[in-house]
């Protein structure tokens, strides 16, 4: 699949939503160049200081939107990229490099979607479940599984309900691993329900999360003797 080359840009700060103590999302609109064609899995790197330090950010947004970009943040590091983000005032350009990375969907040779997430991995696991029922209508079975510590953390709930609601082919699985009395949804870890959920051997595995996590959930599928090509992540580390 041919991706299009990384390039400079600007983008001016638009949009910033809390959604809880731990996760924020951050709006950009491009300035120069005016559009940037990505696929959906890429991310973007932004330069965070004055030095010319860079983090990257999975784009969360659709690709159908080329004119900005959003992406998700875990807030509870307080890293320097975090520090970054949390100062910048509305209007306030910021200069990047994208779009980046290989994780982007296969083809059609996948007869199944498996998307699986942890934490702020869902971001670009949003933009990839955008772009197959919106861009695509993507006719697959396609399943998300999202895995949090605490149900309190997380949001985007009825974006993902909406979706399942509009496309009988769309599952989605919130996993929680610590539950409160009140969670009357899945318990444990993502692949506690892949071990009871049973897809086909070419099915498509999508995986965004820790390097912690993405290893773990690579040796499951492997041991359950998915081939490899099958399996994809992101190479941040």
């Amino acid at each position: 699949m041919a991706l299009n080359p990384p390039t400079p840009f600007t983008a001016r700060f638009e949009e910033k939503i809390v959604h809880n103590q731990r996760f924020v999302e951050f709006h950009f609109e491009l300035q120069e160049p005016h559009r940037m064609p990505f696929k959906s899995g890429q991310y973007v790197s932004l330069k965070v200081n004055d030095a010319g330090v860079r983090r990257s950010y999975s784009i969360s947004s659709s690709p159908s939107v080329d004119h900005g970009f959003e992406f998700l943040i875990d807030v509870t590091p307080g890293g320097i990229g975090t520090q970054f983000l949390n100062s910048l005032q509305f209007g306030q350009t910021v200069e990047g490099l994208g779009p980046l990375g290989q994780f982007v969907l296969g083809d059609q040779s996948e007869s199944a979607i498996v998307l699986l997430a942890t934490g702020s991995g869902i971001a670009p696991l949003k933009s990839m479940l955008l772009d197959l029922v919106e861009q695509r209508e993507d006719q697959r079975p396609i399943t998300l599984y999202w895995g949090m510590r605490y149900a309190a953390d997380l949001f985007w709930l009825d974006d993902f309900q909406d979706i399942v609601e509009a496309n009988t082919k769309v599952s989605f699985y919130p996993v929680i691993s610590q539950p409160e009395p009140e969670w009357n949804l899945s318990t444990g870890h993502v692949t506690d329900l892949l071990e009871i959920h049973h897809f086909p051997q070419d099915a498509g595995y999508y995986i965004c999360g820790s390097q912690a996590t993405v290893q773990s959930i690579q040796q499951f599928l492997l041991a359950k003797s998915v081939q490899p090509q099958y399996i994809h992540h992101e190479k941040f580390f």
